[in-house]
């Protein structure tokens, strides 16, 4: 698990890295600058949490709703930390507000694939057990 993680980290924090990067470039007309920095490592932070956290959905003892509401916490957390010392936003930013709900919506929908999924598996289980019982009854 810790190898794992770690390699998670490292991808995490390069895509954060990419991802801030691009937003910088293409939002700047000054191109990259050294006050550019903080903004850089903040989003490979981001991105390392991010994919490190998706370490959860690995838990067999938890259900979907438990894991993806830990996963959910935890980013709007990060992203609460990152956006008010960053000054990205505040919480009387009417696109703060949007954000969340955009997380939230994706969240949601990532609950109902993983569940939807899930079932779909324990259904074709519950089918070949089945299968086999009445094979069984056969001979």
């Amino acid at each position: 698990m810790w190898k794992k993680g770690t390699i998670l980290a490292l991808v995490g924090f390069l895509s954060g890295l990419a991802v801030s990067l691009f937003f910088i470039l293409t939002g700047s007309s000054k191109g990259l600058t050294s006050a550019d920095l903080p903004h850089l490592l903040i989003g490979g932070i981001y991105g390392a949490v991010a994919c490190v956290s998706s370490l959860l959905y690995e838990i067999e003892k938890w259900s979907i709703a438990r894991i993806t509401a830990t996963h959910f916490l935890s980013m709007i957390i990060l992203f609460c930390l990152v956006a008010f010392s960053m000054g990205w936003f505040t919480p009387a930013d009417s696109v703060f507000w949007i954000t969340i709900g955009v997380m939230a919506a994706v969240y949601i929908l990532i609950w109902l694939f993983m569940y939807l999924s899930c079932r779909r598996e324990i259904q074709k289980m519950n089918d070949s057990l089945e299968k086999l019982k009445s094979q069984k009854e056969r001979d």
